[in-house]
C-alpha cells in the first residue's frame, strides 16, 4: 500500500498534522487486516471492506458509531481513488459500492449549561482553563486552537452605546483548506489567557501560546487529555473538545446572532453546514416573537 504517497498527496488540500496522523492510523488498520487475509490491495472487492468494518467491530467489542464508520470509509475511498488515479484506472474503488451508513449531523452536540458551569468552576488550573474557555468564546477548531502562538490574539477594546468599555481580541489561524481565517475572542477568555500568561509564561520565551509539561508545543491529543481530564474529575459526562465549538455556535445562535455572521467567525464555506447549530432555545422563541409583536403593534393598522 502506498500510504505515503496518498498522504503526500493529501498535503495539498490540508496542512492538519492531526489528520494526516488519523488517515496513516486508518490505513495502516486497513493493511494489517489485508495482511491476516493474505490479500494484496488490487485483490480488495466491497465484501472485503464490509468485512474490515465488522472486523474492527469485533476487535472493539460493540458496533461501531455510524459515524466512524463513514470516516473508516470515506478515507479507504479517497485512497483508492490516489490509487485509480495513479494507475490510469487500472486500480477500481472496492469503497464506492458499499453501503454508507446514514450519520445524523442534526444531533444536538452542545454541552448543556449546566455541565459547562460546573466544568468552568471546576478547573483550578490557570492554563487548562484558559484553553477551555477558548474554546468556548472563540468557536476554533482543535487543530486552529492548537496553532496560536503568545502573539497570536490581540487584545482590543470598543466604546458601547451606553458608554461602557467592551473588551474582546481577535487574531488569525490558518484554518481549514489551506485558508486563513480570522478569529475573535470573548472578555471572558480573553480574562483567563492574561492570567495564564501572567502567571505561567511570564518568564519564558516560547512563541507557542499553549506548552505541555515537556514545555513543548501542546498536541490535540494533550488538549483533548486536558477535557477528557477534568470530566472525570468534576463526575461530568464525557465530552469531546468540537463540543465546546458547538456550545459556542448554539450559544451565539440563541443570542441573536445571525447565520451570515456565525458562519464568518467560525470558517465554514457553506451555510449548510451552519443549520445543525440552529437549535432555537424557548426563551429566544419568546423574546423575538414578543419583539416582533410590539414592533406591529406599534407599526401595523390592524
Amino acid at each position: 500500500m502506498n500510504i505515503d504517497g496518498f498522504l503526500t498527496s493529501l498535503k495539498t488540500q490540508t496542512g492538519s498534522v492531526e489528520t494526516l496522523r488519523a488517515y496513516r492510523q486508518d490505513l495502516e488498520k486497513f493493511e494489517a487486516f489485508l495482511r491476516t487475509k493474505g490479500m494484496r490491495v488490487t485483490q480488495v472487492k466491497p465484501s472485503t471492506v464490509n468485512e474490515y468494518i465488522q472486523h474492527l467491530a469485533d476487535q472493539r467489542g460493540q458496533a461501531l458509531a455510524p459515524a466512524t464508520v463513514a470516516r473508516r470509509l470515506a478515507v479507504l475511498s479517497s485512497f483508492y481513488d490516489f490509487l485509480g488515479a495513479n494507475t490510469d484506472g487500472k486500480i477500481s474503488n472496492p469503497v464506492k459500492s458499499v453501503k454508507r451508513p446514514r450519520v445524523d449531523n442534526d444531533l444536538p452536540r452542545a454541552i448543556e449549561d449546566n455541565v459547562l458551569v460546573t466544568l468552568i468552576n471546576g478547573i483550578t488550573d490557570v492554563r487548562d482553563k484558559a484553553i477551555v474557555l477558548l474554546f468556548l468564546y472563540s468557536g476554533l477548531r482543535l487543530s486552529e486552537l492548537r496553532q496560536l502562538n503568545k502573539d497570536t490574539i490581540v487584545p482590543r477594546k470598543r466604546k458601547a452605546p451606553d458608554g461602557t468599555v467592551q473588551y474582546f481580541g481577535t487574531g488569525q489561524v490558518i484554518g481549514k483548506g489551506r485558508k486563513q481565517r480570522k478569529f475573535m475572542v470573548g472578555p471572558a477568555a480573553l480574562e483567563a489567557l492574561g492570567e495564564y500568561i501572567r502567571t505561567c509564561r511570564a518568564s519564558d520565551n516560547h512563541p507557542a501560546l499553549f506548552l505541555s509539561a515537556h514545555h513543548k508545543r501542546i498536541s490535540c491529543r494533550n488538549i483533548q487529555d486536558v477535557l477528557d481530564r477534568w470530566c472525570k474529575r468534576l463526575g461530568l459526562p464525557h465530552a469531546h473538545i468540537h463540543q465546546l465549538r458547538h456550545s459556542y455556535a448554539t450559544r451565539n445562535v440563541n443570542a441573536g446572532m445571525s447565520a451570515a455572521v456565525l458562519q464568518e467567525l467560525m470558517g465554514h464555506s457553506t451555510q449548510n453546514t451552519m443549520q445543525r447549530y440552529f437549535r432555537v432555545k424557548p426563551d429566544r422563541l419568546s423574546r423575538e416573537y414578543f419583539a416582533t409583536m410590539e414592533f406591529i403593534r406599534q407599526t401595523s393598522p390592524v
